[in-house]
This record gives C-alpha cells, structure tokens and sequence, in this order.
C-alpha cells in the first residue's frame, strides 16, 4: 500500500507519495508543473504520473468541519479578508465527490510533516506547535506527541494574518511576499505606538464561536474590535510611517507573540517539532531554539507540506511505526552528469550560473538541486537580484561546507535555512544589512552535487562557500525540468548545469 496525500483548494498545492516502508517517494508542489505561482490546484498530469488507483488517499483538512464554520461566514462582510488572497474565492467541490480515503484537520497535517521527519528516534518529551494565518478554525495549536490538543488559538486570534495583512497593505503579494517583509524589517524600527496597538487587538479579540462571522465585528463594550479593526490599523500605519518601520513593528509584534505561544509549549516538551506558514520567519526560529532542547522545523512547513503531513498520518495510523525515511530532495528528477570543475570555472570566469540537476526540493528552499548560485568574492548582490527582477534590499543565502561553518557564522544555522546567524566575515554578497545570514549548512552526506561543487570551489578559491537561491524569476515558481532549465538559460542569459 502507498499512501498518497494532498492539499488543495486555499494556495500552494502539493501531492506527497509515501510507500508502505515509510519511504517518501514523491513530494512537490503543484506550481511546479502547471508554472503558476503558488497554484491552489494540482495539475492532472501529477495525479496521472504519480498515482494509482490503489493508493490510499488523503486529504490535509477536515472539509465538514471547514464548511460548518465558514457557511456562518456572511459573503459580504468577508469579501474584505477574502481578498487576501487571489484563490479565495475558489470552490472547494463538495465532500462526497472528493476522491479521497481520509482527512485530517488542517493543523493536524501541518504539525505531522514536522513530527515524522522529526531526526531524533523516540518521541517522548516531545510538543508539536502549528502556527499560521488559519484553518478549519484554528490558527495555532499545540500538541503532545500523540496528537492530543493541549491549547488552541481559534480565528481571528491569528499571528499569520496580521503579517499577512501587513504584507498586503504594503502593496505586496500577500500569502506570498510575507518572507520579503521579515527581510524589509531589518532596515527599520518598530514603531512603538504600532506595536502596542497590535498586541492589544490579540489581547482583546475573543475566540471565534459558533455564532460569530469572522468577517465582521464584535462589539465587547469597549467598541468593535473585529479582524476588520486589525486592518484599519495597519492602513493608519502604512499611511504614517515609513514601510521599512510597519515592516519592523509588525515582526515585533510577531516575535512577541509566537514566543508567548511557544513558552506555553515549553511546559509540555524539551523537544519542538514546527510547522505552518509561520515557521518559515528565521529570525523567530532563531529565537525559538533557545528554548527548546532540540527543535525541528518541517522543510515545507506551509500548506503543501501539509500534503506530506496527512499521507504521513494515514501511513503511521496503518503501519504503528512514526518516523519517516526522507530527504528533501523529493521532487522532479533531472537525470544529469553535472561536472563540478566545469561549474566551477564558469563561476570564476563569469561569477554567476544555475544548477537544475537531480531531484528538486520540497518546500520553500533550492537546496543545491535548483538553485541559482554566485561567486561571493565579489558583491554581486544588485546583480543577481536583477537577474530574479527583486527588489534590491532583498538578502542572499550562502552556502557552506559544514566544517566551516562555527568559522564564518555564530548562532544558530542547519541544512535547510531555517535559522540566521551573525556574520563573522566581510563578504557583503551574503550579509544582510543587519550583520546575519540565513545560511544553508552543506554537510558531507549532502545528496546533491552542491557539496562537490563548493568543494571544488573552495579548493581553487580558498573561500568554503557559495550564494545560493532558488532558481526563479520573481512571482514564478522554480525551474522544474530540462524544459524550465533550457528556457531560462535562453531567456535570462545564465548558464544552467
């Protein structure tokens, strides 16, 4: 049996295979194949290439109970929240016509992803955090290690939606550019009046009930204080104050209250396993390892990774086992014979040049299989941000071979750019202005031909480490196939090995 899961409907759809073994097969989002950013839907061709009719199906949200809530949902006063997002308006089809086996609540799937690919073996002392805009109803969860809820946050208490919100009102791709928020915050200060009024709207909104509209305002005495006040006062701030300092204020008031939540999770596990749309804020994750003894931080922890998360369930609910066997590298499969030396002397004679080889990652990081890369002797920031048509304060990952990694960086760092550091070198190309790095540790079992590539740089440069980002263009999804890799190279004028 082959477990198969999906999320669809909302944005940034995804199929995950799992086989009987614990196995992960295939992991990717849907964008991937039908070159839409962030598509709701996954392509026909994902389903007919990956899957059989003897898979067991399914799905990262409980549909009856997502229903329940928002049919008390009044259209008009929702259409404002709605708008967030260009897929909101897309029908889920109805239950019964579904073709899935199973469903699971929606932070249910997100916090598997994390708790089945999880390094260490047993799960005792173990708590599962999910946080993000919102679910079914639920916007953050805790559990114990037996999926048990310990304490729920219900919409419109929901961290995600402030920031995305803010994401939106500063003319942004909201559910999209909420990384490039976190990266404008660090140039500059928290408006102290802003923070404020943003964690006394938490404090105050209550719990949705069964008989509260989402979309409009509850008035608790004190006046109206409904996910529409929340807007208000972050249309007041980008009208006063300079986007750099609404960034700020808005990633403080996140820190404040993602930390709250995790000081609750403290008391119930010395070990961490994170996920929803949240966990993808490195500044936050850096703050959380203090915490805990050992965290560990889903490599997709958005809604396509919860694809992963609900076949993961059904696959430990069949088998009784919990740990998956799984590497990020999940994807489509280039079937290349790249040669480092020869990536290598292109890099020195022309500092720039893709890698689309191997299987592409699953989640939100190119990890080496496509990845767009640079020479970091040279400040080739504003370069590559004009490759990728990006604004140009917006920073670059390096890449390091993991026994140089505590020489160039202090604090917190791993394989998958979860975490940021502090710089301890003077290369400009992979430093952010505020003096950190969100870097990728390439340890010596990488799968990826990454690790060979920077060892043959390092070895004819003396410098152990590369940039890397993901090799797209703003507003689209990664290069996928040999079509994709081809395309770009013709388009962009980058070689692509």
């Amino acid at each position: 049996m082959r477990y198969v899961g999906f999320s669809e409907f909302y944005h940034d759809g995804a199929l995950s295979v799992i086989n009987e073994d614990g196995t992960i097969e295939f992991a990717s989002h849907g964008e991937r194949f039908s070159k839409r950013k962030n598509d709701p839907v996954i392509p026909d061709s994902l389903w007919d290439d990956y899957t059989t009719d003897k898979d067991h199906i399914s799905f990262y949200e409980d549909i009856e109970l997502r229903k329940k809530h928002r049919e008390k949902w009044d259209s008009t006063r929702f259409k404002e929240v709605a708008t967030i997002t260009h897929t909101a308006s897309l029908e889920v089809p109805n239950y019964n016509v579904l073709a899935f086996d199973q469903q699971h609540e929606h932070h249910q799937s997100h916090c598997a992803s994390a708790f089945y690919t999880r390094p260490w073996e047993d799960k005792d002392d173990t708590v599962l955090v999910s946080i993000d805009g919102a679910g079914e109803v639920q916007c953050a969860v805790i559990y114990d290690s037996n999926f048990n809820l310990i304490k729920q946050w219900q919409y419109p208490k929901s961290v995600g939606m402030v920031y995305t919100t803010c994401t939106k009102e500063l003319g942004l791709r909201p559910l999209e550019d909420e990384y490039v928020v976190m990266g404008l915050s660090s140039y500059g200060s928290p408006i102290s009046s802003l923070v404020n009024s943003l964690m006394q709207w938490y404090t105050d909104i209550p719990y949705m009930n069964p008989d509260y509209l989402i979309g409009g305002e509850v008035d608790t005495g004190e006046g109206k204080i409904g996910i529409h006040a929340m807007t208000r006062i972050m249309r007041d701030a980008v009208e006063q104050y300079d986007d750099a300092e609404v960034a700020a204020s808005v990633q403080a008031f996140a820190e404040w209250a993602i930390l709250d939540i995790m000081k609750e999770a403290r008391k119930h596990g010395r070990k961490l396993c994170y996920s929803g749309g949240c966990a993808q804020n490195v500044v936050i994750n850096s703050m959380i390892k203090d915490m805990f003894d050992d965290v560990h931080i889903a490599v997709s922890p958005t809604d396509a990774g919860s694809s992963l998360g609900t076949a993961a369930m059904s696959w430990a609910e069949a088998t009784g086992k919990d740990r998956l066997v799984w590497t990020p590298y999940l994807g489509y499969n280039i079937k290349g014979d790249v040669n480092p030396k020869e990536v290598v002397q292109h890099l020195l004679d022309n500092k720039v040049c893709g890698l689309a080889n191997g299987k592409a990652e699953f989640g939100p990081r190119a990890l080496g299989n496509r990845s767009l890369i640079a020479d970091v002797r040279y400040d080739v920031k504003d370069t590559v941000n004009t490759i990728k048509r990006r604004q140009k304060y917006r920073p670059f990952a390096p890449a390091i071979l993991e026994e140089f990694a505590d020489e160039y960086f202090d604090g917190h760092m791993n394989e998958y750019m979860q975490y940021t550091s502090t710089a301890k070198h003077d290369y400009a190309s992979v430093t952010h202005v505020d003096g950190t790095a969100r870097v990728q540790v390439v340890k010596k079992d990488c799968e990826s031909i990454f690790r060979k590539v920077i060892e043959e740089y390092y070895e004819k440069t003396g410098v152990p480490m590369l940039l890397n980002t993901s090799l797209n263009i703003r507003g689209r999804p990664m290069v996928n196939d040999e079509h994709d890799a081809r395309l770009w190279e013709q388009k962009y004028g980058v070689k692509v090995f």
